[in-house]
């Protein structure tokens, strides 16, 4: 279900529930959990704690179904420097135009 949450840690992985409240805003909203719906078999994840010696992924990107076919791709990309991985979106582009745009003068 969307309420879960993968946690790993201490040589095992358990799984956490989000709030009823978020689940029902959630499907209110027709919100998707974009990166796992493009990748379902993978585990990576977002967020370390060092004092419970955890990953999880707890920073997530929620979007209407609509925009969805807008992505081209979502990747979890490595931090050194924070705690907390980064999520890179990039959209599908439009396609350049063949020829470079050029302001009239005679207007």
């Amino acid at each position: 279900t969307i309420r879960k949450i993968t946690v790993m840690g201490g040589g095992r992985g358990r799984k956490k529930v989000l709030p009823k409240a978020c689940e029902e805003m959630m499907s209110e909203l027709s919100l998707i959990d974009v990166w796992r719906k493009l990748n379902a078999k993978e585990k990576q994840f977002t967020f370390y704690s060092n004092p419970h010696q955890s990953w999880t992924r707890i920073d997530m990107v929620w979007m209407n179904g609509e925009i969805v076919n807008e992505l081209k791709e979502i990747k979890i990309l490595p931090n050194e420097w924070a705690h907390h991985n980064l999520i890179q979106i990039i959209w599908k582009g439009r396609k350049k135009p063949k020829k470079r745009w050029v302001l009239n003068i005679q207007l």
